[in-house]
């Protein structure tokens, strides 16, 4: 298991930006690669790399943050699988005013299969459907992560 955390603002640089992590407060021998772990996680890095020729199975995530912008307008954080976005993942805000906070988050079981390597990252979404009219959508603003945190482990079922 590892969890890693945002301890100080963090502004992203567009709406589409991956999320980059201060560092980490837990993190278990195995989530080690150079020990023959699973996970490639290095601080300050946005990718989150799990060897499946190894590890193959179910891995939990979790995130959660108090998120802002310099905008009035939607925010939206969503979880990406090699690059691609998991639609059951994605998370939207309406920040009223400029600076105010809200808090997002999500929880996903996801399947890794033994294929070869998967990589995972946490990032801003550029744009979410409109709830009256699901065909045109919102372009979000530019989050600003004021903290956060988000773990990945794996799963015995």
């Amino acid at each position: 298991m590892i969890q890693t955390i945002i301890n100080k603002p963090l502004a992203l640089t567009s709406n589409s930006s991956a999320i980059t992590f201060d560092g980490y407060d837990i993190r278990t021998r195995c989530a080690y690669c150079s020990n023959g772990g699973w996970l490639d996680y290095q601080n300050g890095s946005p990718i989150f790399k799990i060897f499946g020729n190894n590890y193959t199975g179910y891995y939990n995530v979790n995130f959660s943050a108090t998120v802002s912008s310099a905008t009035a307008g939607v925010v939206a954080i969503g979880l990406y699988e090699d690059g691609i976005l998991i639609p059951d993942t994605i998370r939207s805000v309406t920040i009223g005013a400029p600076n105010d906070v809200e808090t997002i988050s999500f929880n996903k079981k996801l399947p890794i299969c033994p294929r070869g390597n998967t990589t995972i990252t946490v990032g801003s979404v550029p744009s979410v459907p409109t709830p009256t009219d699901p065909a045109t959508p919102i372009e979000t603003q530019i989050p600003i992560i004021v903290e956060g945190t988000f773990n990945l482990a794996r799963s015995n079922n």
